[in-house]
């Protein structure tokens, strides 16, 4: 068994710093596809490569697609909770230090 495996890179974008692109890139592996936000940065000696990787399922990238493409710049402005993210949670405090500075 074997697996089918290409990319096809979508747009690559500027970084704010020069040595530095954005790319967004679709993969397929066995019909399944998947897409990929890579941050590539560029080293002496070594060139362009992939600093990090955030990986998307369809689902993801239309959330994200759609939420990018809203005609306007009135964004909900709402903290980030944790809870809301996983679920209920408990906040646990650690203990004081007894070290003195």
């Amino acid at each position: 068994m074997s697996i089918v495996s290409s990319e096809v890179l979508v747009e690559s974008i500027k970084g704010e710093r020069d040595d530095q692109i954005i790319e967004v890139v679709v993969v397929e592996e066995d019909k399944n596809i998947r897409y990929e936000i890579r941050l590539l940065s560029f080293g002496e000696g070594i060139g362009w490569y992939v600093q990090k990787t955030l990986p998307l399922d369809p689902t993801q990238a239309r959330a994200l697609a759609e939420t990018l493409s809203r005609k306007t710049n009135h964004f909900r402005k709402e903290p980030i909770r944790e809870e809301k993210i996983r679920g209920e949670g408990k906040v646990i405090n650690f203990p004081k230090s007894k070290l003195k500075t």
